[in-house]
């Protein structure tokens, strides 16, 4: 078994530190700059993990693909904000698809020598249309302030314990801050406080997590299974409330406790197959 000495720089690293981190910029912007103060949490917060998590292996001049995170966390959030200014819907839908496409190029490109051009250019363009899709269903209104937080989250807590059981510690801690910091989106979007969490703020952690996963994926062996099931997770919720609108138009989606339920069969279904990949080979 584990000694606790391991266990507690990890829940520092990757919980305690992005939370608090987060709940204060939120505290603070709740007042000063309520319309931006979920963006600046989420890029806070997991800023101050990285830093905490990564700043021994760190890079200023980057030197493999996770010495990219900081500058396109920091990209990422001003992307984010141009795009929703974006008065045309589909001329929206191409912004991010063009941020999913630079965030999908900056990540793949230390690959491409091993991976080859032709597997690159396909990445690339998975990643961006992947990006685009869950970007654009999660900046869409839910039935409940906290469901698109809270969704998110799960999905990132997901992946966390997947990663650290199946293929990366350091991705996997990363994942969890993104979770950690999106709870608190989760707190300070209850009724007495609420601060909103906007289209921009979905998109950056859309983003954040799609460079994470890409990362796993190419650089530490992460299955394109898992992956599947993680962006199921994400969609199952956008895609099932579009199809009470088809069927019923105006209709609401889902509150968000069955929205929870329903991403989370997936991301239990991740982890499961996680934990028995590790047992099956001998981890457990």
């Amino acid at each position: 078994m584990p000694e606790t000495s391991f266990f507690l720089p990890l829940v520092l690293q990757s919980a305690v530190v992005p939370l608090l981190v987060a709940l204060v910029l939120l505290a603070a912007g709740r007042a000063a700059w309520p319309r931006a103060a979920a963006l600046v949490a989420l890029a806070g917060g997991f800023l101050g993990s990285y830093a905490a998590t990564l700043h021994a292996q760190w890079s200023p001049v980057p030197h493999v693909a996770l010495d990219w995170l900081p500058c396109l966390v920091v990209a990422g959030a001003v992307a984010a904000v141009s795009v929703e200014k974006i008065a045309s819907p589909m001329a929206r839908c191409m912004a991010r698809l063009l941020a999913g496409a630079i965030l999908a190029a900056v990540v793949v490109w230390p690959a491409l020598a091993s991976v080859g051009a032709v597997k690159a250019a396909i990445a690339v363009v998975a990643i961006a249309l992947l990006v685009a899709l869950t970007w654009t269903c999660m900046a869409r209104p839910a039935r409940g302030a906290v469901t698109r937080p809270l969704l998110l989250a799960v999905v990132a807590g997901g992946a966390a314990l997947t990663l650290m059981l199946d293929s990366s510690q350091s991705i996997g801690q990363l994942s969890g801050a993104l979770a950690s910091v999106l709870a608190a989106c989760v707190v300070f979007g209850l009724p007495r406080l609420r601060v909103a969490f906007t289209p921009a703020a979905a998109g950056l952690a859309v983003l954040v997590l799609a460079a994470l996963l890409a990362n796993a994926q190419l650089y530490a062996g992460f299955s394109l299974g898992y992956v599947a099931l993680l962006v199921a997770a994400l969609l199952a919720d956008p895609v099932m409330a579009a199809v009470k609108r088809l069927r019923r138009p105006g209709a609401e989606g889902p509150g968000w406790i069955p929205a929870a339920v329903l991403t989370a069969v997936p991301v239990i279904v991740t982890v499961a197959l996680a934990v028995k990949a590790a047992h099956d080979s001998g981890g457990y």
